[in-house]
């Protein structure tokens, strides 16, 4: 029994300390989300910044709830397909629509439909203005790691955490989480054709993950060392 407990602690540190800088986004869900598209053109209001400050002036084609984790990738080219469908099915891994529920506007079977951007950023090019609302649990030590190809923002409490307003190609940016629960706003624009990228997630800080594992590499051998005095193998 006690080389099991021994075991168990050596496997949970390595597993911890191999998975430290591994985070993604599909292994981690917000709960129930509150999601409000704009889709339209350039000209009509629907703007390619993504900021609170800039929503755009028509109004949206729906808002909808949404259970899932925030993955969402449409790798084709920028002459390829760009359906919300294309975006919501992940590369076809995952078919994340299904945690989509439309609440009012468009129902989920027309939005998969349509065409989220076309080329070109102003005058008559389509574009697409998310705003995701929900909450965030910052635990101690924990940070939120955004990704997107084209703009995104989050904001949490109202105040900007991570900018990343302007088209571009795709992102990454992290930062801290402030503790307890706490609510949040995304805005996610998609501009210019495929590709289309948003990942969000909450991970512990690394160097939090390195101390845990180290912890319980320390705890592995004080119970080896305990096991050697009882069976009279005394280390010097």
């Amino acid at each position: 029994m006690k080389s099991v407990r021994f075991l168990t602690v050596v496997a949970s540190a390595a597993v911890i300390l191999i998975a430290a800088p591994k985070a993604r986004a599909d292994s981690y869900s917000f709960g129930t989300l509150d999601v409000t598209i704009w889709n339209g053109t350039y000209s009509s209001g629907v703007t390619d910044s993504a900021t609170l400050a800039n929503m755009p002036t028509i109004n949206p084609i729906g808002t909808y709830t949404y259970t899932g984790p925030l993955d969402f990738v449409n790798d084709n080219g920028q002459l390829g397909s760009n359906t919300f469908g294309d975006f919501l099915n992940s590369n076809g891994n995952t078919n994340y629509s299904n945690d989509l529920t439309a609440v009012t506007g468009d129902s989920v079977n027309t939005l998969m439909g349509l065409i989220m951007s076309t080329s070109g950023e102003t005058g008559s090019a389509t574009n697409t203005y998310m705003k995701i609302t929900g909450m965030i649990d910052g635990s101690a030590g924990e940070m939120v790691s955004l990704s997107s190809d084209d703009g995104s923002s989050l904001y949490v409490n109202g105040l900007p955490v991570i900018s990343m307003p302007g088209p571009q190609s795709q992102t990454t940016s992290t930062a801290g989480v402030p503790m307890n629960d706490n609510p949040f706003t995304l805005v996610y624009v998609e501009s210019n054709g495929a590709p289309a990228v948003l990942e969000m997630s909450v991970t512990p800080e690394p160097t939090s993950l390195l101390l845990l594992g180290t912890g319980l590499l320390g705890l592995a051998l004080i119970l080896s060392r305990k096991a050697r005095q009882r069976t009279g193998f005394m280390v010097h």
